[in-house]
């Protein structure tokens, strides 16, 4: 069995809804130190629950996964696990002390030999020592978490380690394999992410990175359901049916949603996408026949509300906010939306034109017959669309056009190879992107694909202004394949997953983006602003750790290549 074992400051350290109730209104969810062993919790006021060593040799690690750490130090096994969301119990041996340290104002009392943490803000944590036994408890009350923690000195530590490892038993790659620890360690991250059906949210659900993230993303639920479907198919399901509890009546999906609130905006349309790369696998039709009713919905909300002409091309709600300006893409912070706020996009247009030739699919699998024709017919006039008016003869590339000037809009991203992705390109355009791809002073980077041309002033590391991002590789992998360039697209994935690799074994955790030189850490990268350390997301958020879409997708390679 191999175990993701490199201890990387920011790893997430949660109770998994895998392994039982874990809701998003009371969540104990942590980030791994990294001045020492342990794991600093972000309640109201910080807690960090540590291993403190007497010194010595350096520990050996065994397993550092999102709910079990175990080492061995001085000759013996010393660790702890999420026993339960808001219980965690492990071993002190070896000479170790487990302690907790708490940032701010804090009343500590001692009860029978149980540390208390009163922090006046109505959550309360118990630390318990018995032996080379403890346990770490957080409740609302004191009286609860006395006791939870008491209840935690008579829970076996090691039999909750092995049902937690068991998931790394059952999927793995063989231990030869290249990128076998990276697989394990990108099942830990997903793992960390599930929450239980709270409120409107009917169905287990995911967030992007359990910290700072904590809430459900319209497409990093599809993407992560992309990775699920290999290792379990109905949770893969589930996780984009809730994203569907989230629908309003009038067929809108909100790009962020919680058990108690939703946005107002949305964000890229490939729920028919995700839905479909789930089906592969699974062949329930009945999933099928549910998403298709409710993406018809949510497509045609598209259609209505996000056009700013008669013609088939889409165009994303824009902000006044410089770090900002189009959050509804994603592509938050990218130079297309810098100078123009009214743009038909390629992206929006792509991915609806996808999702509608995806529909047809599902059409045709459940026998809807002019279904299917709808949305053929609706798939070629996105596509005509684009191909008319998106696509710029003298550069062989595609842009956004801007209703105010009345001109193709240039600037050179990462959006403009979704026509691939899509299927919607001619032959001679598909070369003409690939040579744009593969050319040393556009988009050929040590790293590919940056999210801006190497031509742009903006070309950079700040997030969508230069950086690498996972899923537009994936995306960007796909239609490579589809129109033939198999070597190009094994060549893009391939690097691809050598630097998750580099940068797991470096640093411990899976990033958000990563730089197009692949020589400055991930952390290193802007993020909307300049770099805080030593790492705080509360402060300043840097290329996220531990996220979701990057492991989901870099699973999906590893089983499907």
């Amino acid at each position: 069995m191999i175990l993701p074992n490199v201890w990387g400051q920011g790893q997430l350290f949660a109770f998994s809804a895998l392994d039982g109730d874990s809701f998003s209104r009371d969540d104990l969810a942590g980030i791994l130190s990294g001045d020492k062993i342990g794991v600093r919790f972000f309640t109201k006021v910080k807690r960090e629950l540590a291993l403190i060593l007497s010194g010595g040799p350096a520990p050996e690690f065994d397993a550092v996964t999102g709910d079990v750490i175990s080492l061995r130090y001085h000759g013996e096994e010393l660790g702890m696990v999420f026993a339960e969301r808001h219980l965690i119990c492990g071993t002190a041996a070896g000479g170790a002390v487990a302690a907790c340290m708490v940032e701010g104002i804090c009343r500590t009392e001692y009860r029978e030999g149980i540390e208390i943490h009163d922090t006046g803000d109505g959550e309360y944590t118990a630390l318990a020592r018995e032996g080379n036994r403890f346990a770490f408890a957080f409740a609302q009350s004191l009286e609860d978490a006395v006791s939870l923690a008491v209840r935690g000195l008579e829970v076996d530590a090691n039999a909750v380690k092995e049902e937690r490892l068991c998931m790394y038993r059952k999927h793995f790659l063989p231990e030869e394999h290249p990128y076998a620890q990276l697989y394990a360690k990108c099942i830990s991250v997903l793992k960390t992410q599930l929450y239980t059906p709270e409120g409107q949210i009917r169905h287990t659900w995911s967030t992007p990175d359990r910290l700072p993230h904590k809430y459900m993303w319209l497409w990093d639920s599809v993407f992560h359901s992309v990775g699920w479907r290999n290792l379990d198919g109905k949770l893969a399901e589930d996780l984009i049916l809730a994203v569907f509890d989230a629908q309003r009546e009038d067929g809108f999906i909100p790009h962020m949603a919680a058990p108690d609130m939703a946005t107002g905006i949305t964000q890229p349309p490939v729920l028919g996408w995700g839905a479909l790369k789930v089906f592969e696998k699974t062949g329930n039709r009945d999933f099928l026949r549910t998403v298709f009713e409710k993406n018809r919905r949510f497509l045609k909300w598209c259609v209505n509300r996000r056009r700013r002409t008669d013609e088939m091309l889409f165009s994303w709600n824009t902000e006044d906010d410089i770090n900002c300006r189009c959050g509804e893409s994603g592509m938050d912070n990218s130079p297309r939306f810098d100078a123009a706020a009214m743009l038909q996009t390629i992206d929006f247009s792509c991915f609806m034109a996808n999702d509608a030739r995806c529909m047809q699919k599902m059409a045709e699998i459940l026998e809807l017959s002019e279904e299917a024709q709808e949305f053929a017919d609706f798939y070629r006039e996105i596509k005509t669309a684009v191909n008319e008016k998106l696509w710029c003869p003298e550069d062989g590339f595609y842009y956004d056009y801007d209703i105010l000037t009345e001109k193709i809009h240039k600037v050179r991203t990462v959006a403009s190879f979704l026509p691939l992705f899509a299927g919607i390109c001619e032959e001679k355009q598909a070369q003409k992107l690939v040579q744009a791809l593969f050319d040393p002073e556009d988009f050929k980077t040590p790293l590919m694909i940056p999210s801006v041309s190497r031509k742009e002033e903006t070309f950079g590391t700040d997030m969508w202004r230069g950086s690498v991002w996972i899923n537009f590789n994936y995306m960007i992998v796909q239609g490579l394949k589809e129109f033939g360039f198999a070597k190009e697209a094994e060549e893009i994935a391939a690097r691809t997953l050598e630097t998750l690799k580099e940068w797991y074994v470096r640093k411990g955790v899976i990033y958000e983006f990563y730089d197009w030189e692949n020589k400055m850490a991930p952390c290193e990268l802007k993020r909307k602003g300049p770099v805080y350390e030593p790492y705080d997301f509360t402060i300043r958020s840097q290329s996220v750790r531990d996220y979701g879409w990057t492991c989901a997708l870099a699973i999906d390679w590893l089983e499907n290549a």
